[in-house]
This record gives structure tokens, sequence and C-alpha cells, in this order.
């Protein structure tokens, strides 16, 4: 298994595991494992008011090294290797994953908003309200990630936990679409910026992988992430709690789309299932090119979750 199979969700890795289920017994959470207040034994925040053993943290990597593969070459989006690619990152730069985004990027780019736990920098009037968990947390969640491996991992997670606002995510985009330059400071060599962006297993006619090194990418038909109207050199994410980033650097496009569909509860999908976001972007593209240009509203600055997917 390498980075690059991991990246493109064909190193094959499940789709994910409801890990929080071993946490549970008849509904309820084993005893012992949680406190309604954090300790020297239970720092590890999965909602307000609910803290779960410190040793817990740690197990979701064994579990994950202990989950039967599938065959490999196969594409399925998967969760899982977020948890290795985390563990690459933090023994690699020897700082948590929340320290070292936000030290190596949002920080010198000036997007405040981006990062992990946003509840220990924000009021909550400027976050958005994640769901109502009635299967694991069960309780009102707020500043807290939805994923519930991700919470199992205090906020803090490679695949899930990121909360930020349109503008800077949108800074964030507008880098890569410089190649990997923002207000004249590099913080990506273009090489890796092309590489990273580009599909890495397209057959000759289109078919097969179309993802990127963890980006998405379009493709033509029914079942893309995209519309018809962006061109192949776009690359993006779409997130499972209803948002979308999508860049295009042939039509210097960056499309911003953030909603939270899985407020109060995660079981309906419209917004999918009616192409909402497609149909925003698609719009959005047709005015760039027919340079329709309006004054635009000024942003609403809530804080939503970026869960990918």
């Amino acid at each position: 298994m390498d980075l690059r199979d991991i990246l493109t969700h064909q190193a094959g890795l499940k789709a994910f595991s409801p890990f929080y289920t071993r946490l549970l017994k008849d509904g309820k959470f084993k005893t012992g494992l949680v406190s309604d207040t954090a300790s020297e034994t239970h720092n590890v925040r999965v909602a307000e008011g609910l803290y779960l053993k410190n040793e817990y943290r740690d197990s979701l990597l064994t579990w994950v090294l202990e989950t039967p593969l599938d065959a490999k070459g196969n594409y399925l989006y998967s969760d899982m290797g977020y948890y290795l690619i985390q563990e690459v990152i933090e023994r690699i730069s020897g700082k948590p994953l929340d320290v070292f985004v936000r030290e190596t990027y949002y920080a010198p780019l000036g997007a405040t908003t981006l990062g992990y736990k946003p509840w220990e920098r924000f009021a909550r009037e400027r976050i958005a309200p994640t769901e109502y968990d009635v299967i694991f947390r069960q309780r009102q969640v707020w500043g807290d990630v939805h994923d519930p491996g991700a919470a199992m991992k205090g906020g803090v997670a490679g695949h899930a936990g990121l909360f930020g606002d349109a503008n800077d995510l949108a800074i964030l985009m507008q880098m890569l679409v410089n190649g990997g330059t923002y207000g004249g400071r590099r913080y990506l060599s273009e090489s890796v910026v092309k590489d990273f962006t580009k599909c890495q297993f397209c057959a000759p006619n289109g078919a097969g992988n179309r993802r990127g090194l963890g980006w998405d990418k379009p493709m033509r038909g029914k079942g893309g992430p995209t519309c018809e109207c962006v061109s192949y050199a776009s690359f993006g994410h779409t997130g499972f709690t209803g948002t979308m980033a999508w860049a295009d650097p042939d039509q210097e496009v960056v499309y911003i789309f953030l909603s939270n569909r899985i407020y109060p509860n995660a079981n309906s999908n419209k917004l999918l299932e009616m192409g909402i976001r497609t149909q925003v972007q698609e719009v959005v593209h047709g005015a760039v090119a027919a340079r329709i240009i309006a004054t635009p509203a000024a942003p609403v600055n809530v804080l939503v979750p970026l869960a990918p997917r």
C-alpha cells in the first residue's frame, strides 16, 4: 500500500468502519469510558460535556491497521487512509495535525477561521450547529465535528474536523490556483500543486479512477461531483455535511458553497438528490463566461464543518 493509492482511494481500504460502536453497549457508553468533565484520565472531548478516556484516541490507529483490506486498484472513497496520513504528518513534523496546518498554512495565509476545534476560538453564535446526534453522543453537537471517528480523536483527524468560513476557504483554494503562492509568499512548489491536482489513473478515454491526490476531479456524464461547465484542469472536494470547494485554473474561478445539510440530522440529503451545489456552480461559471459582474453581498462569517466526502 503506498500513499498515492491511499490518496486516490484505490488502496483496498474499507469505505469506513463504525469504530464508535466499540464504545457502546445496549446503546449506552460502556461504564467508565466517558465523563461529563475533563480530567487527567478523560481528556478527549467528543462533544461539549462529554470526554472520552485518553487511550481510546490511540486505539483508533490500531483498529484501522487491523481492518481487513479489499482488492487493491478498485476505486472506493475511504476515510480510513486519512487516519494513516495524519499519523505520517504528525510523526514527520513532530507536531499535532491541527498545530502543523495552522502554523504552516492557515495563519500565514491570514485564513484565521480555518482550523480544528472552533469552540476554543469563537463564540457559539459564530459557528453553525452540527447536528443532534441520537446514536453516538446523544446530544446536540455544536462546534464539534460530526464524524464519530474524528470525534474520538478529540476533533482533530485527517479526514474530518475542519471548520471555516467561505472567505478563508477561498483564500486556500486561490493559493492552489496560483500554483502554490499567495500574497507574495510561496507555500507549495508549482510541481507539487500540478501533481496533486491532476488525474492520477485516468484512462486515455477518460474512464477509470478520476481522482487526483486527495482532490476530486470532474467527470462527464452522471455521477460526477461537478456541473459539465468546469474544465478538466479543475479540482476540489465535496463534503458530507453539504459543502463544496472547487477551483478551476483554466477558467479562473474559485467556487465555495457552504451549508450544513445534517442539521438537525443527517437523514435527509435533498441537497445531493436535487443537485443544488452543481446547479449553483453552473450559474457561477455561466456568469463568469458571460463576463457578468455583480456587486457581491456581504459575506456571512459563519464557520461551517468542512467534512470531506
